[in-house]
């Protein structure tokens, strides 16, 4: 029996972008399918902090350099 919670779409993506994925997939040792959760999850993390908070979103290198990512709206 199918999970009630799980919805199959179709998605339009490049090549560049499946291969991404893949990519990412391999070198985490799981799906592309989870990959896409993930992604999505942390994209909508990163909307609400932005936009809902007004915060902003900060990496740090190696170097212990920190820069402002900018995510377009």
């Amino acid at each position: 029996m199918a999970d009630p919670n799980i919805v199959k779409i179709s998605v339009n993506l490049t090549v560049d972008a499946v291969e991404a994925l893949k990519d990412l997939a391999a070198k985490r040792g799981t799906t592309v399918t989870d990959v896409l959760r993930r992604a999505i999850s942390t994209e909508k993390y990163i909307d609400h902090v932005q936009r809902d908070e007004g915060a902003k979103v900060l990496v740090e290198d190696k170097k212990g350099k920190i820069r402002e990512l900018v995510f377009q709206r």
